[in-house]
């Protein structure tokens, strides 16, 4: 079969870091002519304190989430879920979501964007290499490029 997708356990080609998180794009949008994207992301134990989900909403994309080990402090809408592994969630366009791992572990999770785009500012914005990416910053270019709001904890 040609054209057919295959990613591997060691091709770390799209790997980053974002702060104290760490991910791969495993499949970027440019492979599904921009339906969808999927990123392996493992999110570090929060600092003790108040959860901060790092509340957001994409205005043109649903972002997927699904638990692959340990458990996640979930935001959706004004609703907090306890997610554990093998548990899904999905975050349509336009409403406000966001995460705490409170766990003490780190957490693995799989992540889509439905359509794909937002992977790519991953990769650009990524705080593992200097200098850091061109642009005028993640937040402003999701805010540009997908409606994306940010700072909605509250």
């Amino acid at each position: 079969m040609t054209g057919q997708l295959v990613v591997r356990a060691d091709d770390h080609a799209g790997a980053f870091e974002d702060g104290p998180d760490r991910g791969r794009v495993l499949v970027h949008g440019q492979d599904t002519g921009g339906a969808y994207s999927l990123m392996e992301l493992v999110v570090a134990p929060a600092p003790p304190g108040a959860p901060y989900y790092g509340a957001h909403l994409h205005g043109a994309c649903d972002e997927t989430f699904l638990v692959r080990r340990g458990e996640l402090s979930f935001l959706l809408g004004d609703d907090v879920l306890t997610l554990a592994a093998g548990d899904f969630v999905r975050a349509p366009a336009g409403v406000r979501h966001g995460y705490a791992n409170l766990s003490g572990a780190p957490v693995e999770l799989l992540v889509g964007f439905h359509p794909a785009g937002l992977e790519a500012l991953f990769l650009k914005h990524r705080t593992d290499r200097e200098p850091p990416g061109d642009g005028d910053g993640f937040k402003a270019e999701a805010e540009r490029l997908f409606g994306s709001v940010f700072d909605l904890d509250h």
